[in-house]
């Protein structure tokens, strides 16, 4: 094909000798695809690509076990240090984890709404020394405007505060903060009127001691189990709610 074009150029420009001959070279793929086939059939499993200038892989692309018509992951690379830049996930929804380049470790992971993979559901941010999540932003339906911040303790994974925003604006409705005593967990929530004047405007502090809820003891057990069952068995009486 190439060969054609040069012939026919010959014919057609005098000062063929004065273009670059480079302009003509057919680009050669060194370093072909790797396909792997699942074992006694001829579905693919997964094709890893190579980069033509260092030969380092920069992406490896995995197919649905039933149909390998459909992606389920593909991971990029690197081309020149080969370490993990990124992975994409295709399951129950699309989710993108990004990768720090030096460690290698998770940096944050993008989840997608399951019916719209361009509207986000969620981000998980990751502490690099403890490799573990240390905030959550949630969206709402929309994919673009915050509802809530979790953030957490990234050597317990508790979590430490939760900023609540209002609907359609980026204004604080509320932040709870949780503080730990031994097996007690105790919430303070701060709530917001505004920020019309600049300043946060506090209208109330309510605290919550889960530390104080007992649990149920045997005989509330028997009694809660029996009203289950009598409820899925249609008998169950008023006088028994007394």
């Amino acid at each position: 094909m190439v060969s054609n074009l040069i012939e026919n150029l010959q014919h057609n420009i005098k000062e063929f000798s004065l273009i670059p001959k480079s302009v003509f070279v057919e680009f050669e793929e060194i370093y072909k695809d790797e396909i792997i086939y699942r074992k006694n059939t001829n579905k693919i499993d997964s094709v890893t690509k190579f980069s033509q200038k260092t030969g380092k892989k920069i992406k490896v692309i995995k197919y649905d076990y039933f149909d390998d018509s459909k992606i389920k992951s593909i991971d990029e690379f690197d081309e020149n240090t080969g370490k993990k830049l990124k992975t994409t996930t295709f399951t129950l929804f699309k989710s993108v984890t990004e990768y720090d380049i030096p460690s290698g470790k998770k940096l944050r992971t993008l989840n997608y709404h399951y019916r719209d993979e361009n509207r986000l559901s969620s981000i998980h941010e990751y502490n690099l020394k403890f490799e573990k999540v240390t905030k959550i932003i949630v969206f709402r339906s929309d994919g673009k405007s915050v509802s809530m911040i979790k953030e957490l303790n990234p050597k317990t994974e508790m979590i430490e505060k939760c900023i609540s925003f209002k609907r359609d604006s980026n204004t604080i409705s509320s932040i709870s903060k949780y503080d730990f005593d031994g097996n007690k967990t105790v919430k303070t929530t701060m709530y917001y009127s505004g920020l019309s004047t600049g300043a946060d405007k506090r209208t109330m502090q309510k605290k919550y001691n889960f530390g104080d809820i007992k649990p149920l003891t045997a005989a509330e057990k028997v009694m809660k189990d029996k009203l289950i069952d009598n409820l899925f068995k249609n008998r169950l009486s008023f006088s028994m709610l007394s």
